[in-house]
């Protein structure tokens, strides 16, 4: 998970301190948001699951066939906001 939170700080200047700090973690949904992505979360007993949807790139998971299912949520969160940032650095977005 250290690996994680230091590509995130790499990438996007958010400092993750670990898979409890939902503070910093939702300045990656916020940003997702200003770009134009809709994050689901679902969290229950047994099951943390974020997505991210985008209108003119349909459910990020989906389109790589996955089942965006995590250990916690904020480990979704930063795995989702890296995915995006692969995305734009590629020209799919």
């Amino acid at each position: 998970m250290r690996e994680l939170f230091k590509r995130v700080k790499e990438e996007f200047g958010v400092e993750i301190r670990n898979e409890n700090d939902m503070t910093n973690a939702w300045k990656l949904v916020e940003m997702l948001k200003e770009k134009g992505w809709v994050v689901y979360i679902i969290t229950a007993r047994g099951r943390e699951q974020v997505d991210a949807w985008h209108p003119n790139y349909g459910s990020l998971y989906a389109q790589f066939g996955e089942i965006p299912y995590f250990t916690s949520v904020v480990e979704g969160i930063c795995v989702t906001a890296l995915r995006v940032g692969e995305l734009e650095a590629n020209g799919t977005l």
